[in-house]
């Protein structure tokens, strides 16, 4: 710190011409101006200045120094000025982790409004059919499907999932269409298996005030939702999945929605991200365009995306 203290004083001599235009500068004593040049001189073992009772002059050793100083000063400037920015303006990268289906479906098409908001935000996007407990190392937010466990990251609910029973025309013009979820048993049921624990996740249907959980013999099985998805829509059976996983699908006809009177609430939507105060603009800006897109979510009525307010954190 001693090395550094004596190169400022150095540079504002320089800038001075003079000890006692440098002391009042950095609000200090002739003699420590004088001191702190000595100590600097005696560490780098060369003259920097040629000192008299009428002059001061800058050696050649000098000169060169003070070029190589100035520049280093200027970089810390710089740098203090990209930090200090950084801390008020969303900027920087992002690493988000999305699940492949709903981002690919959801969120990814609604990011150009992020982006035309916060342009200088630079998004690194992570997509999985497999979901983690946790944060992934290097993720800075992830949003995450089903139960949260017991961990010391922050979570923001976006919304609650629905599900549905669908296939394709096709198939139930061959096999018929189940008016009751006992009726399931008699046809070809598709089911997803968790890549995080392998079990096959049980179907979920409203009754009365309660939700039933229905366990069905599997026609074919998938680990991929997207996989699960194609196989419906190929007419090999009936899924039943988060209706945002196939609102498009029933839209255009290539998948029919059945039981919709049965239909029940599923898991919650999370974005979760590492606890930190204060949390950095970038982040808080990210998970704030999450909610306000969730706020209409696929399975809403609508597909227009969220309006972001084009106003920076305070």
């Amino acid at each position: 710190m001693d090395r550094l203290h004596g190169i400022l004083v150095f540079l504002r001599v320089v800038e001075n011409g003079t000890l006692s235009g440098a002391a009042r500068m950095l609000g200090v004593s002739t003699s420590a101006v004088s001191a702190a040049l000595a100590r600097l001189e005696k560490k780098l073992e060369v003259r920097l200045l040629n000192r008299t009772t009428r002059r001061l002059s800058v050696t050649a050793e000098g000169a060169e120094f003070y070029a190589r100083c100035k520049q280093v000063a200027n970089d810390l400037e710089e740098a203090e000025l990209v930090v200090g920015r950084a801390g008020r303006v969303p900027s920087g990268k992002l690493c988000v982790g999305l699940p492949s289906v709903l981002g690919r479906t959801w969120i990814i098409p609604h990011l150009p409004e992020f982006v035309r908001v916060y342009p200088l935000v630079s998004l690194e996007i992570v997509c999985s059919d497999f979901v983690p407990h946790t944060i992934e190392d290097g993720l800075d937010v992830a949003v995450q499907i089903g139960d949260l466990h017991a961990s010391r990251l922050a979570a923001r609910r976006l919304a609650s999932t629905r599900y549905v029973v669908c296939a394709s025309p096709g198939y139930f013009a061959d096999r018929g269409v189940p008016r009751v979820p006992e009726d399931l048993s008699a046809h070809a049921c598709l089911m997803y298996r968790r890549p995080r624990n392998g079990r096959l996740r049980e179907w979920r249907f409203k009754s009365g005030t309660s939700v039933r959980h229905l366990h069905l013999n599997a026609f074919m099985t998938f680990n991929s939702g997207d996989a699960l998805i194609a196989a419906a829509a190929a007419g090999l059976g009936i899924i039943q999945v988060a209706e945002h996983y196939v609102r498009s699908l029933l839209e255009n006809g290539e998948l029919t929605e059945v039981l919709a009177n049965r239909k029940a609430e599923g898991y919650d939507i999370f974005a979760v991200f590492p606890q930190q105060q204060p949390i950095a603009p970038k982040l808080r800006v990210f998970v704030d365009f999450l909610v306000a897109l969730f706020n209409r979510p696929p399975w809403g009525g609508s597909d227009a995306p969220a309006r972001l307010a084009a106003v920076q954190p305070e």
